[in-house]
């Protein structure tokens, strides 16, 4: 039990240190309330345990809290491996691409400048690292590659959720993994 909690239950607004003061003598009887100046009578032990166990969460609250913090890990996790770029054999042998939020938007604008007709070929985009030359179609496949990896996440991100969603114990949520 956390007493200054336990009493911060009871009095939500009692000043701690002003209010009441809990100490540790380290003599293995553990913490004790050492002054009280409070108007209302000092709590039991009993009292005190109460509070502590009120605070504590049900299994259906800690249950959802760890369905939030595997949520937020999904979605971090899906976001990274989508931003981390990806693969494409849009040049005949295989070629990673960055997929960052600025070269997603360069490969939409570019893409856009195409069917626009507003483009000249070559079109030179970084491959593993180096600018290469595109054709039309090249980058056309190249943005498809794209767009086929992000929607791969996405729907990996959606699988798992509905996994998470249908989860009724800590060990089917903890099994859920990127």
């Amino acid at each position: 039990m956390n007493i200054p909690q336990a009493i911060m239950h009871l009095h939500p607004q009692a000043n701690p240190l002003a209010d009441f003061i809990v100490q540790d003598d380290s003599d293995g009887n553990g913490p004790y309330i050492a002054k009280w100046n409070l108007e209302s009578p000092e709590p039991t032990e009993e009292q005190l345990q109460s509070a502590w166990e009120a605070m504590q969460p049900t299994p259906e609250q800690v249950l959802s809290q760890s369905k939030q913090s595997k949520t937020e890990e999904l979605n971090s996790k899906c976001n990274t491996t989508i931003l981390s770029g990806f693969k494409s054999n849009a040049l005949g042998t295989e070629h990673t691409y960055d997929f960052d939020y600025e070269a997603q938007t360069n490969l939409n604008s570019t893409l856009n400048a195409i069917a626009a007709g507003i483009a000249t070929e070559p079109i030179l985009w970084k491959a593993s690292g180096m600018p290469q030359p595109h054709s039309f179609e090249q980058f056309k496949a190249l943005n498809a590659d794209g767009l086929a990896h992000k929607n791969a996440n996405i729907s990996k991100y959606w699988e798992l959720k509905t996994a998470l969603s249908e989860a009724k114990t800590e060990e089917e949520i903890s099994s859920i993994t990127w």
